[in-house]
């Protein structure tokens, strides 16, 4: 990794805090070219390795401590600010529409209050936990930083499975016993959601995911067709056709890479 790219990590990190603003993009800059120049004189002694030059260069800015909380959002400040007034007003809105809607159809419909409040309450709920998401998601990409993405992505796929779960049991008339393989397929949904942001986000190929990504995905599908079919015995030669694709992956991707390198060495 360059010095480059190194320390604009380290500068992701100080400001993942601090909102963005024209004084933060300047103290960033004028940080970051900071260190570029201190970087490229100690290179220039030849006496020094490039982890020791990267210490001294961070050592070098010294304590911006107070810089950075002057940029971060003070607690008032987040509370008169247009955007945090509208989310309340957004959410209180929500909440009091659920709860017009549940009373008006209990009070009209014979049985509807244990029913609605399991599917309304809980879709207020959904509503709103969306909307916040959505909101962190749109400043996650406009400012392209990605600390929290995976885990709203990965998130969805837990409500998914939720839904799928109740709508199978509830709806569909299909047992708990045998709708509980909807929440097997969560690891998968994880790595893809890591491998989602890794690849559009963060511009990076996430190869090594696919490796376990077959196990992950082969697992559940097994266990799903087992438990509606009920052969079991035949049917565990899916996981061993994932784990066989995902071996022959793995040989595929490293024999890829030491070509990759032996082409570099020439």
């Amino acid at each position: 990794m360059s010095f480059l790219e190194r320390f604009k990590a380290y500068l992701d990190k100080q400001f993942r805090l601090v909102p963005h603003s024209k004084e933060a993009a300047e103290l960033r800059e004028a940080m970051l070219g900071d260190l570029m120049s201190r970087a490229m004189d100690l290179k220039e002694t030849g006496h020094l390795t490039d982890d020791e030059i990267y210490d001294k260069c961070i050592e070098s800015l010294g304590d911006y401590t107070n810089m950075l909380n002057e940029l971060r959002l003070k607690p008032l400040d987040t509370v008169k600010s247009p955007g945090f007034q509208r989310s309340v007003l957004l959410a209180l809105t929500v909440v009091l529409f659920a709860v017009v809607l549940y009373l008006i159809l209990g009070v009209l419909l014979d049985g509807f209050w244990g029913v609605g409040a399991y599917t309304i309450f809980p879709t207020m709920a959904l509503v709103l936990y969306v909307a916040f998401t959505a909101r962190v998601l749109d400043k996650n990409i406009r400012f392209k930083k990605h600390y929290t993405t995976d885990v709203i992505i990965f998130s969805y796929g837990v409500i998914a499975a939720l839904a799928l779960f109740f709508a199978l049991w509830l709806l569909g008339g299909i047992s708990p016993g045998r709708t509980w393989v909807s929440f097997t397929y969560l690891p998968f949904w994880a790595l893809f959601s890591v491998a989602l942001t890794t690849f559009l986000f963060r511009k990076k190929k996430p190869w090594a995911l696919i490796v376990p990504g077959f196990v992950a995905l082969g697992v559940p599908v097994y266990l799903t067709a087992a438990v509606h079919t009920g052969l079991w015995h035949p049917l565990w030669i899916i996981v061993v056709v994932s784990v066989l694709i995902a071996l022959v992956a793995a040989i595929l991707m490293l024999n890829a890479k030491i070509g990759k390198k032996k082409g570099s060495e020439r």
